[in-house]
C-alpha cells in the first residue's frame, strides 16, 4: 500500500533533489524512500509488525522468548 504524502522544500533543495534524481535515473519518490529506508533505527521491526503485546508493554518479553 502506498500513501500520498505532502512536504514543503525550498527551491534550493528541491531543485538540489531533482538534480541528484535526474543524474541517478530515479524519480524524486524513489530518492527520498531510497533515503528514508538507509537510514538507522533503534528497533528494525515496524510498529505495523509487532505483537500487540509487545505495544502495549514494550519492556516485558512476549512469551515466544
Amino acid at each position: 500500500m502506498t500513501q500520498r504524502v505532502n512536504i514543503s522544500l525550498s527551491t534550493d533543495t528541491l531543485e538540489h533533489l531533482d538534480q541528484y534524481a535526474f543524474e541517478n535515473h530515479k524519480s524524486r519518490s524513489q530518492v527520498i524512500t531510497d533515503y528514508v529506508w538507509s537510514l538507522k533505527t533503534k528497533n528494525q521491526v515496524l510498529r505495523s509488525q509487532m505483537h500487540i503485546d509487545e505495544l502495549i508493554n514494550p519492556r516485558r518479553k512476549s512469551k515466544k522468548d
